[in-house]
């Protein structure tokens, strides 16, 4: 009974890192980076991902289908996903596309029903920490793969195909290593992956990648103060209030100064241009939309509506550069709709479990934090095995499972005064 337990261990460690290294995409971007173009065959990648997804609901069914019901707004957004292949140009690859992501988010559920927040922690530091070592060594040391050299030369990108990828991700593991090392002393040794990230979102030269650092950090602080103590929790919740009043005022009012101040043009690097054109495609079919997945793959199509945004930017945008556009172009406004309630339902799990959550609720409101910021300028939520939309999917489904079945939780209600230091997780 003992080596079956051990076994499945290192079965379920293997299944959760290999899922979250495809869904980092770095099994089909490093391929095509040393082979200067795409290569057939790599979209095996995926059914690969969708399986370890549905393998892992499997061994534990009864508790990843009632977390399934918990966030059945995502649910809902998938099957709308679906519904889309009778209206899209391509019926196909919406399928394929629908397909992909409904086995992200049956494999998000899997994981919360079978890992404690401090276990995911572990396995995402895991992964994202190693692709980070290795882009840092290829920018430095191998500057043809590790830098991109078409546009932004000499910007790092590692093991992916563009710096913005690099940058969120390494925002991203400073919060997930910041919060690792929280749970447990024995994970101090990866706060040395902290500086490593800073010293990678530098090498990006990406501004984008240092608001999300400076945002998760804040979220991040914000979060443990108002942990520590019930009337720390009040004068800093007010405390937020305050500056994110005085930082909306600013961006409203003093738009032109806040970009100086960030060195951007107020178009948003030319994301306005597409913005404008992206809105006047998506008017013509404002409640079906053109089809998940339709839009950005149908380049060749005269009369698609690609060539209608190509037309009116001048130049060949690869997404809509918003999540919330790029929905509403491919989805309509059902899907923007979806969309809203998905995030405001992450938004109130992570934000409910706060209080008592531990270092996996830091992380959770922290990550989910940056995410939402970026949504409005990138297109990162509703993809096709993608990490960023597979994480809000993770970060809202554990949040519930854990307000819903609290027997499962890994933390407890308070901090002693040692903090986390020495503390093992209640399975």
């Amino acid at each position: 009974m003992l080596i079956h337990s051990v076994w499945f261990r290192l079965f379920l460690d293997g299944a959760v890192l290999l899922f979250f290294l495809i869904h980092l995409q770095v099994f089909v971007s490093l391929p095509i980076k040393l082979n200067g173009g795409p290569l057939p065959g790599l979209g095996f990648v995926w059914a690969v991902g969708s399986m370890i997804g549905l393998v892992l609901a499997v061994t534990r069914p009864l508790r990843t289908a009632a977390i399934g019901i918990l966030i059945f707004p995502f649910v809902a957004l998938c099957m709308w996903a679906y519904l889309s292949s009778s209206w899209s140009a391509d019926p196909v690859d919406t399928l394929r596309a629908s397909t992909f992501m409904t086995c992200s988010l049956i494999g998000a559920c899997a994981i919360a029903a079978h890992l404690t927040w401090e276990e995911i922690l572990a396995r995402l530091t895991l992964a994202l920490g190693s692709l980070m070592v290795l882009s840092v060594g290829l920018a430095i040391a191998v500057p043809s793969i590790g830098q991109m050299t078409d546009i932004l030369q000499g910007a790092w990108s590692g093991v992916w195909g563009e710096k913005q990828a690099m940058g969120m991700y390494a925002a991203l593991l400073i919060l997930a290593s910041l919060s690792l090392a929280l749970s447990n002393q024995k994970y101090w040794p990866c706060l040395f992956l902290v500086p490593l990230s800073l010293v990678a979102i530098i090498g990006t030269t990406g501004k984008t990648a240092i608001l999300m650092s400076f945002m998760g950090i804040a979220v991040f602080v914000t979060g443990w103060l108002v942990q520590r103590d019930l009337r720390v929790a009040i004068a800093t919740l007010w405390t937020s209030i305050l500056l994110g009043s005085a930082t909306l005022y600013g961006l409203t009012q003093g738009k032109e100064a806040v970009f100086r101040l960030l060195g951007r043009k107020p178009d948003f690097t030319g994301r306005t241009e597409v913005w404008r054109e992206v809105e006047y495609v998506a008017r013509k079919k404002p409640t079906t939309g053109y089809g998940f997945h339709a839009v950005w793959e149908d380049q060749t199509s005269i009369d698609g509506p690609y060539q209608w945004i190509a037309d009116g930017t001048g130049f060949f945008p690869q997404n809509a550069h918003s999540s919330w556009w790029d929905v509403v172009l491919q989805l309509g406004t059902p899907g923007a709709v979806l969309l809203t309630i998905c995030m405001a339902l992450a938004w109130i799990a992570v934000l409910v479990r706060i209080r008592h959550g531990g270092p996996g609720a830091l992380f959770a409101v922290s990550a989910l934090a940056t995410l939402t910021l970026i949504s409005f300028t990138e297109s990162i939520l509703v993809s096709s095995m993608d990490m960023p939309w597979m994480l809000v999917m993770l970060i809202a489904a554990k949040s519930l499972q854990e307000f819903f079945f609290p027997a499962r939780l890994a933390s407890p209600t308070s901090y002693p005064q040692r903090g986390y230091v020495g503390r093992r997780p209640s399975r």
